[in-house]
């Protein structure tokens, strides 16, 4: 929705001048190029670029105070529920001057203090500066959608919406290479609040902030609770599916509240065309028109290609849809440059940039909402190679050998997963998370054997334990992984900066806490079964969704085709390992490097993604270290 700027002295900020405000704000206009605003107090700097989405009047500008004219509010995202909120507070005797969302947190922070954070629905990042308290509050929603990146240095607090904002406002940084080295060895980004700039941090999700008589302090607001995954076993099957139905349709409904035209994105797999379809039957029941355009990535390799599939969606619903060709001409070399700086941090995937060609287009159609379909994979075990086996373990250690067998042979049979991958994903599963990491790095993807001798010895114990939740089954207790650590924080960053630079919210009602609640809270019959995944999601949607979608059980992902868009990078990727910076980086092993790419062009190999780890990680250093 927006992007802030903050700067807070509790002793006294010497006044930041107008023009030096808006030159930091303007590193992130990007992110809301509707209106710009600016309040400067004794102790206090905020700025504020906002993308109008809900009240397009003057009443919804930020910097937000409140009448009384203590309470201050920069904020990124949208509260879905604010209408039930708002309506809520009215009956509490809180009277509101505007009909947006924005001024909801600030009667709520009134009413209910820190406590307000419980009652809200939505994706966020705000700071509320309390002048009566001399308090500044913090806070970023359950899942990290939004960002929220700060610094204190001298008892000086500074955030913002985008690390750039921080480097320009005079932040001195230099490269974390504790975190350069997980991200090139064990492709880990965004698994805790370290990021790979030295000394900015993250707010984790579900955490505030508060800074109040000149000490930080950070605590989490929200936990999926720790509980065996039973919530299923004593309802019924159709009170279970009844009750998804419930909280699915209701998250998708309240993400289409906008006063600006709404987009979805639609890949032809179960999750958006979930999304779409219900959209669709929304429409149908409420009798409106069905005014949304979606959006398809489109490749030439067939193998990876899922066009089809969302025509089947689109003929089921009559909706417009527009097919978009991520990189078709080649031109990602002229790209990679002014992604990896909207960026703020290099990605883990070239999937990046095909969502970042999809925004572009979007923006072309003058679409600034547009409704994703991402945190379902992690809830309900759709990678099922990924999954299968934790889920085999948990059959196991249950004593269920019939199921077990059953179960091996429909995975073979049905998400065509070879027998040898079958038992290769089984002893994974046994594995420590810490010595499977290791494996990944060491032995498919032979990352360490390729980087610099003394940076590995100096950060090879970064290999930490991954958080787990003790009472979930060991499916969930992965899936909980996937969706707080390793893959789930990772695809917010990249969609949020792609989106945001091409001035566009993006909303996931997978991701409506009520839905990830119970979702987390079933046993795993309700997620794997009969060799394939997202149950729960299939049985409850039937009828809804096209059978050839319900019935699908080929898995692809966000796919692209990775290796032949680094070989079409040729020119650029030589002019970069040749450089006398990328010699002397002292991270990798620049000769390793140079016939590893020479293989791959060649012969082609599994290394690609870590190849681009390299290439990304280079590009980013030489973008924001040059000096």
């Amino acid at each position: 929705m927006c992007g802030f700027f903050g700067i807070y002295d509790p002793q006294n900020l010497r006044p930041m001048p107008a023009a030096r405000l808006e030159e930091i704000s303007n590193a992130i206009r990007h992110r809301g190029p509707d209106d710009q605003g600016f309040f400067s107090d004794t102790n206090i700097a905020l700025a504020f670029n906002r993308l109008s989405i809900i009240d397009l009047t003057r009443a919804g500008h930020q910097p937000m105070s409140s009448v009384e004219g203590d309470l201050h509010l920069v904020f990124n995202g949208e509260i879905f529920n604010y209408i039930e909120l708002r309506t809520r507070l009215q009956a509490k005797g809180h009277r509101f001057v505007s009909e947006s969302d924005t001024e909801v947190i600030l009667h709520a922070y009134r009413e209910y203090g820190v406590e307000c954070l419980s009652h809200f629905n939505g994706m966020w990042a705000f700071a509320l500066y309390d002048a009566k308290k001399k308090r500044v509050f913090c806070s970023r929603d359950r899942f990290g959608i939004k960002p929220f990146y700060y610094t204190v240095n001298d008892r000086t607090l500074s955030f913002a919406s985008e690390i750039k904002a921080l480097l320009k406002s005079g932040i001195k940084a230099e490269p974390d290479d504790r975190q350069v080295f997980q991200y090139l060895a064990l492709g880990q980004l965004d698994i805790d609040d370290k990021t790979m700039f030295g000394n900015i941090l993250q707010l984790p999700p579900a955490h505030y902030l508060v800074y109040e008589n000149e000490q930080v302090k950070v605590s989490k607001f929200w936990r999926l609770e720790d509980q065996q995954n039973t919530a299923d076993l004593s309802m019924n099957p159709e009170a279970i599916l009844e009750h998804f139905r419930e909280l699915f349709f209701s998250a998708v409904d309240i993400r289409l509240r906008s006063d600006v035209p709404v987009g979805a994105l639609l890949s032809g797999g179960l999750d958006s065309s979930a999304i779409v379809s219900v959209i669709d039957l929304l429409a149908r029941e409420k009798k409106i028109p069905l005014n949304i355009k979606t959006f398809t990535a489109s490749y030439s390799e067939k193998s990876i290609d899922e066009s089809h599939f969302a025509a089947e969606v689109v003929k089921k619903t009559g909706i417009q849809n527009v097919l978009v060709y991520p990189n078709a001409e080649g031109e990602l070399w002229q790209d990679i440059e002014k992604v990896i700086y909207h960026q703020d941090e290099p990605p883990l995937t070239m999937t990046a940039f095909a969502h970042w060609y999809l925004m572009e287009e979007i923006h072309k159609q003058n679409i600034k909402v547009i409704i994703s379909g991402q945190g379902a994979d992690e809830m309900m075990a759709g990678y099922v190679e990924q999954f299968s086996g934790f889920f085999l373990v948990d059959l196991l250690a249950g004593g269920s050998l019939g199921k077990f067998f059953h179960e091996t042979s429909s995975l073979n049979d049905k998400s065509l997963l070879s027998y040898r991958l079958i038992l290769a994903q089984l002893v994974k599963a046994f594995l420590s998370r810490r010595i499977a990491n290791i494996f990944k790095s060491l032995l498919r993807e032979k990352a360490i054997q390729h980087l610099e001798y003394g940076f590995v010895k100096n950060h090879w114990r970064s290999f930490s334990p991954l958080p787990g939740m003790k009472q979930y089954s060991r499916l969930n207790q992965q899936l909980h992984r996937s969706f707080t650590v390793e893959s789930l924080p990772r695809i917010l960053h990249y969609e949020d900066r792609n989106s945001m630079a091409f001035s566009i919210e993006q909303r996931v009602p997978f991701l409506d806490y009520r839905l990830v609640e119970f979702l987390f809270g079933l046993s795993n019959r309700q997620k794997m079964e009969d060799g394939i995944g997202k149950v729960i999601l299939r049985r409850a949607l039937k009828g809804v969704m096209p059978d050839a979608i319900v019935n699908r059980y080929s898995k692809l992902g966000f796919t692209v085709p990775q290796q032949r868009w680094i070989q079409e990078m040729d020119g650029y990727v030589n002019d970069l390992f040749s450089s006398t910076g990328f010699k002397q980086r002292g991270y990798w092993d620049p000769e390793k490097i140079k016939k590893l790419y020479k293989d791959n062009r060649e012969k082609g190999s599994r290394m690609d993604t870590f190849l681009w780890r390299v290439i990304a990680c280079e590009t980013w250093y030489t973008g924001f270290f040059k000096s």
